[in-house]
């Protein structure tokens, strides 16, 4: 997976999934997963290699990100976020690098991505926003370019999508040599308005496989996390599952517990989000060792460890306030 190292040898048929599809509209012939959505429901944005993305080098794998509008009652055909667009319509984010793990903020007025300089190098990622002003979209940014955004680019490590909890409180995937075991999960506080060191949650959360978060995977309350991690223990399925951690009562991290079979399966189960009403669970699937991953749901009930898991919304605008000049793009 983009982001991910892809476990097996792509062969492995993975079972099918007792998840439902979400349709022609959102889902291709090529790869489409990683989908997110506007605070009404009405606007999805997520990656896929359709048609139309733009060729990235070196790699069969074009990584766009693509928007697309529910109107009277179904997904319209999506729209690339690339040269072509109207500011007014969306930004223009998609380059021959790979784009992935996008987010609307909760006011529609910025979206956050993940840039891979190289693609197929999956060290070369690093964490950017795009934000509208008096309804046109500015050119993306780098997030260490920005002051309201802590700085965790780095020049090696690998930053997938984040959880923004709050204006003050940042979960992010982190792969660094020699500081990491893979890809980990830490965190990052603002405290008397400075971001801090960024700190791991720990080893219980964190395996020696690769441990990744998605935008909506925290619990309203802060106490439960969703996590996609290709841990082959505690009741792993195969390849990426979705997992949940709970806080013990000293805020303490817990070992995380596989979502079971509503979820997951032998292939690929990856990068799963709630929509904004908190009743549905999406994500991508696909045949494990393999990029063919489609768009599916299922009701957040039939998860039986998702029953009483009352999600947060899209992230908040970190730059609703900003009057910072949109130029030094990186």
């Amino acid at each position: 997976m983009p982001g991910m190292a892809m476990p097996g040898n792509g062969d492995g048929p993975g079972a099918t999934p007792v998840s439902k599809s979400m349709g022609e509209a959102l889902n291709s012939e090529g790869a489409d997963f990683e989908i997110t959505y506007s605070a009404d429901g009405k606007t999805a944005v997520f990656v896929s290699t359709r048609a139309g993305s733009i060729e990235s080098p070196g790699t069969p794998y074009n990584f766009d990100i693509w928007m697309s509008h529910f109107v009277d009652g179904a997904w319209q055909t999506p729209v690339h976020l690339g040269p072509d667009i109207d500011p007014t319509v969306g930004p223009n984010i998609n380059t021959s690098a790979w784009e992935l793990e996008p987010s609307l903020s909760d006011d529609g007025n910025a979206l956050y991505f993940t840039r891979y300089e190289e693609p197929g190098n999956l060290s070369t990622a690093d964490l950017y926003v795009a934000r509208k002003v008096d309804g046109v979209w500015q050119p993306a940014r780098n997030w260490n370019d920005v002051p309201e955004l802590p700085h965790i680019n780095t020049p090696t490590g690998e930053e997938h999508c984040p959880i923004i909890a709050s204006d003050s409180l940042i979960y992010f995937s982190y792969q660094q040599p020699g500081v990491t075991q893979d890809s980990d999960i830490w965190k990052v506080e603002k405290k008397h308005g400075v971001w801090q060191k960024p700190e791991s949650l720990g080893p219980r959360i964190n395996s020696p496989y690769r441990d990744h978060l998605h935008w909506t995977g925290l619990s309203k309350d802060g106490k439960a996390i969703i996590v996609t991690s290709t841990r082959p223990d505690l009741g792993s399925r195969g390849g990426h599952d979705e997992w949940i951690s709970y806080q013990n009562p000293k805020g303490e991290w817990q070992e995380p517990l596989n979502l079971g079979d509503t979820i997951n399966t032998a292939g690929e189960d990856m990068c799963w989000t709630f929509t904004p009403d908190g009743k549905k669970f999406t994500g991508g699937w696909g045949p494990q060792g393999t990029y063919d991953l489609g768009i599916r749901w299922v009701d957040k009930d039939d998860v039986p460890l998702l029953k009483n898991f009352d999600p947060i919304g899209p992230p908040p605008n970190l730059l609703a306030n900003s009057k910072t000049e949109q130029t030094n793009i990186k």
